[in-house]
């Protein structure tokens, strides 16, 4: 793989390739995965990306057939990265200026809907 090591993963054209070829929808969705320390839950990540449940069970599958997130194992309704290194990757790819603001967006949705 040719590319540069991210904390341990590395992150060649074949990581790259996947997460450019996601859709604009799947992409922001990612993010807030991304920003949601410890996974996320379905209902979180719906309630923040405001999209239809026919549109959020597309860009779920899109990212999970990337092989980028999975199901957590024993809670099908939880979703996280396959692995740490690649969310930070996507952290870092989330830029300095949006990344607090996701973050916010996201802490405050998981509030509403978790508690």
């Amino acid at each position: 793989m040719d590319g540069v090591a991210y904390n341990g993963l590395a992150m060649g054209d074949d990581v790259r390739e996947r997460l450019e070829g996601l859709s604009g929808s799947a992409r922001r969705l990612l993010d807030y995965v991304a920003v949601l320390e410890g996974g996320a839950r379905y209902a979180v990540l719906r309630h923040i990306a405001r999209v239809s449940e026919e549109d959020m069970v597309v860009d779920l599958k899109e990212v999970v057939d990337a092989g980028i997130l999975a199901v957590r194992p024993g809670d099908p309704n939880m979703y996280d990265f396959i692995d740490a290194s690649l969310r930070a990757y996507v952290v870092s790819e989330i830029g300095e200026v949006r990344l607090p603001k996701l973050r916010a967006r996201a802490e405050a949705a998981r509030k509403r809907v978790v508690g």
